[in-house]
């Protein structure tokens, strides 16, 4: 069983993320630290402490990139990230993006459009380990 704040995803492997992620398919425009080109993509996943991007250009681990994730069409978000991992799948490019310097604000964001997204998920996780209350 998994500890506090851990995950099993769909294939049964335990998670390690101390934050869960949630699917979505959001719009997200972002760029390569000191890049005036901006790309586009999709994510995957999010939690207020990263996110997998879904791109059509390659990025190099470790790079820092800026972005712009549309949480709606009336809302979005501004976030700074590293780039953890990069790799084909299904074939598309996915990049493992870690968030920083995200404030109360944004991660509260996040939350909230995760709430909408998926009620139970988000107060099962609000909540494990306090089994019979």
């Amino acid at each position: 069983m998994p500890g506090p704040n851990r995950e099993r995803n769909s294939s049964g492997n335990q998670d390690m993320r101390y934050f869960p992620r949630w699917e979505v398919a959001d719009r997200v425009v972002y760029s390569v630290d000191g890049d005036r080109v901006s790309r586009e993509g999709t994510t995957k996943d999010i939690s207020c402490a990263g996110a997998c991007i879904i791109g059509n250009r390659y990025l190099n681990s470790h790079q820092k990139i800026q972005m712009t994730v549309h949480l709606s069409e009336t809302t979005s978000i501004k976030l700074n990230g590293h780039v953890q991992w990069v790799r084909h799948d299904d074939g598309a490019l996915h990049m493992g993006v870690t968030f920083y310097e995200t404030s109360d604000h944004v991660q509260e964001l996040i939350l909230q459009h995760a709430f909408e997204i998926d009620r139970e998920k988000v107060v099962k996780q609000w909540f494990k380990g306090w089994e019979g209350s």
